[in-house]
């Protein structure tokens, strides 16, 4: 800061100008530091960082290979912008070498001067923090901002890698090796095959072109190049995302394994659930026991149960069917005694089949209470004492 500087800092009474002006305050500053400053220049922040502050910032004769952020645009034509950099340096910026940064938001050359001419656009594009790397420094300052803006994204990048805060819309460009070259923020880097799915990809020639979202997963330093991951930005996400789900719905997805206990399903491009042979109606179990199921086509189903570990159970009946078989057993069985047959016994009760597709639970408590010990096959009278939603409880009626 010169002394000029400083003395006008000094000599300006910052608390005459808060009392007496309409204006609202710099947010900018307000956020950043609590101070109140009137100026909405764009370089205002910029301006009291370095005088008010005293904070030492960019040298005024910028180098080559320096990266510098943009706080005003002072000119612009067909062919180049006049922007005014950190530290009080002007610079031009030749726009036929900027198809990288165009490309990046989405914009032809013409179409981005016709946007950064209206007030809209200038207010936005100043808002957005750009960089440039400076590529000459003398007779005048040339500098490019599609390399500022790839230092910036490496940086950010880094930042990513041990602390993953954000996700990247990403465009799968071609099939390398084992995975693809993805298109990330107008860097190219790699997604492996086994991150670009949620599951294993069996298609990779359809993968060309998609856009997805994805996370930085590593960087490789022999060959510099970033790492990307969408399974890694599903696993992110996914505790949100699943509290989303409604048990009401019916989903479709695509089966993507059969084991021999049920159908592995993926849906929603994120989830993957399981239809279990217990969780089928007879009809779906009929198709499964005679291997009608494969990978890849789709199936219909609804969602039977999201586990405390996250875990989703599917099913192929309709749940409001199921419901009204409920209500029926309800209404014939509530505060009857019944026999069943017991179907399991778990370290939390034993489960009896009361009628066909009718479980209920009698608790260890229970068991415990009446000394009784069931192997599974056994046959015993329990009293229905109360159904909540699909869940019946039992208890063991009193031997006379």
């Amino acid at each position: 800061m010169t002394k000029t500087e400083k003395n006008i800092a000094e000599e300006i009474n910052w608390v005459a100008l808060q009392r007496y002006s309409k204006k609202n305050p710099n947010k900018a500053i307000l956020d950043k530091y609590g101070a109140r400053v009137y100026s909405h220049q764009p370089y205002a922040l910029d301006y009291y960082e370095r005088v008010v502050l005293e904070r030492k910032f960019d040298n005024k004769e910028p180098t080559v290979g320096e990266t510098r952020r943009i706080i005003d645009i002072l000119s612009i034509n067909d062919k180049e912008i006049v922007v005014s950099l950190t530290g009080f340096v002007d610079a031009v910026i030749d726009l036929k070498g900027e198809k990288t940064f165009f490309a990046s938001v989405g914009m032809t050359a013409e179409h981005f001067v016709n946007w950064i001419k209206t007030e809209t656009g200038r207010t936005t594009f100043l808002g957005q923090d750009y960089f440039v790397v400076i590529e000459q420094s003398k007779p005048f300052v040339r500098a490019s901002i599609s390399k500022g803006q790839m230092t910036k994204i490496r940086e950010e990048f880094f930042g990513q890698i041990k602390n993953p805060t954000s996700a990247y819309i990403g465009k799968i460009m071609e099939k390398n090796g084992g995975g693809f070259i993805i298109n990330v923020a107008g860097l190219n880097g790699f997604l492996p095959g086994s991150l670009a799915a949620t599951n294993v990809v069996r298609d990779f020639d359809s993968m060309i072109g998609k856009e997805i979202p994805v996370v930085v997963e590593d960087h490789l330093s022999e060959s510099d190049t970033f790492v990307f991951s969408y399974k890694k930005y599903v696993n992110l996400i996914l505790p949100t995302k699943i509290n989303e789900l409604s048990l009401e719905t019916n989903y479709t997805g695509v089966i993507t394994g059969v084991a021999k206990y049920g159908i592995f399903v993926e849906f929603e491009d994120i989830f993957t659930g399981l239809i279990h042979t217990s969780k089928m109606t007879p009809k779906c179990k009929d198709k499964f026991s005679h291997g009608e199921f494969s990978a890849g086509e789709n199936i219909s189903f609804w969602i039977k149960e999201i586990t405390s570990d996250k875990k989703i159970i599917l099913t192929d009946e309709d749940p409001t069917v199921r419901r009204q078989e409920f209500e029926d057993f309800k209404e014939k069985n509530l505060g009857t005694i019944k026999g069943g047959e017991v179907i399991s016994v778990q370290p939390f009760g034993a489960l009896i089949k009361l009628q066909k597709d009718i479980v209920g639970l009698i608790s260890q408590k229970e068991l415990k209470v009446k000394k009784k010990n069931f192997n599974i096959g056994d046959t015993v009278m329990v009293s229905i004492d109360r159904v909540h939603n699909d869940k019946i409880f039992l208890s063991l009626p009193n031997e006379n």
